[in-house]
């Protein structure tokens, strides 16, 4: 993340823009020193400015990818980051972040298609297998599931999490030791995680 700027040096590029309106790198490093003072709006304001200047400064459209999303503007973010991927289609990033929207928007098979673009720039992203997983589980598409949360804790075995979400599909699957395997780990990880003691206490009752 880059430092945050001094007011001093925010108001060196706001003077910058004022005498030369046309000079685009001063308006995304303003851009950036207003958003990093938390004056988001302006922040994004700059920002397109800036694109209108230089519609293919890919940068400025990636971080305004990463301002509307973070403002949980999700139709807006997947909006830059297609303008991303548009001059860069293997741009990993703008296919996360495209993803993560169209998951918050609940349109789940999109959110899968943009997350195995991830993929193919990064097989072993392990955050991009937990959430299909997360999404195959909601579909109920158990082998899938299971598939991805296996890909996550064979890199790493203490996630607690992605055992606990194993345990689930493997239960809905009818592989009851398998699944008590999997929420005895997550407790072993987490000792307060009580959703794996209620779903062990439901297996063993």
């Amino acid at each position: 993340m880059p430092q945050r700027m001094s007011a001093e040096t925010i108001e060196i590029y706001r003077r910058t823009v004022e005498q030369e309106p046309e000079n685009v790198e001063a308006r995304y490093q303003l851009a950036l020193g207003y958003y990093h003072a938390r004056r988001v709006k302006e922040a994004i304001a700059e920002m397109q400015r800036v694109i209108i200047l230089d519609p293919k400064y890919v940068d400025a459209h990636f971080q305004l990818s990463l301002w509307y999303y973070g403002r949980c503007m999700f139709h807006s973010a997947i909006e830059a980051s297609q303008k991303v991927i548009a001059l860069e289609p293997a741009n990993p990033g703008a296919h996360y972040r495209m993803a993560r929207s169209y998951f918050h928007l609940g349109k789940l098979d999109l959110a899968i298609q943009s997350f195995c673009k991830v993929l193919e720039a990064d097989p072993t992203h392990m955050i991009v297998h937990y959430h299909l997983g997360i999404i195959y589980e909601r579909k109920r598409m158990w082998h899938e599931a299971i598939r991805e949360f296996l890909q996550v804790v064979s890199e790493n075995p203490n996630d607690a999490s992605s055992h606990f979400h194993l345990g689930l599909a493997y239960k809905r699957q009818g592989v009851r030791d398998l699944a008590i395997g999997e929420f005895m780990m997550a407790l072993d990880l987490d000792p307060e995680d009580n959703a794996s003691l209620e779903q062990l206490q439901s297996l063993q009752g």
